[in-house]
């Protein structure tokens, strides 16, 4: 049986701030923890999320120096404009998958998790 829980930033210690809004829209976030997004599997570590406001369907997710981890389709959620910027993580089986880049200011972005059978490349 598969199971989920939703991982709250505060207990999983994900340290996250905001840029300035340009034509970009970015979170540095430190994650204490393996994770997946989309369908590749992402060692802990300093990362910068960042969604063009000119395809705003799209996260790019990098390393601090720029190298390209993972670039991802999203969708705009309900979001607050007083929310701080956060991750949201979810865990299914031995896996825990980004679901949400919260850019602050009312831009929240939602990242589909993959079909369970759907196994993520390393």
């Amino acid at each position: 049986m598969k199971t989920a829980a939703v991982m709250a930033l505060a207990a999983a210690g994900v340290l996250v701030s905001a840029q300035p809004a340009r034509a970009q829209e970015s979170v540095n976030a430190k994650v204490p923890f393996a994770f997946v997004v989309g369908d590749i599997q992402l060692p802990a570590g300093d990362y910068v999320m960042t969604r063009d406001t000119r395809q705003p369907e799209l996260i790019a997710i990098t390393t601090p120096d720029g190298a390209r981890a993972a670039l991802v389709l999203s969708r705009a959620v309900a979001s607050d404009r007083n929310d701080e910027p956060r991750l949201e993580f979810e865990r299914i089986g031995k896996q825990v998958f980004l679901t949400q880049v919260n850019l602050g200011a009312g831009s929240a972005r939602e990242i589909p998790v993959p079909a369970a059978e759907d196994a993520p490349r390393k």
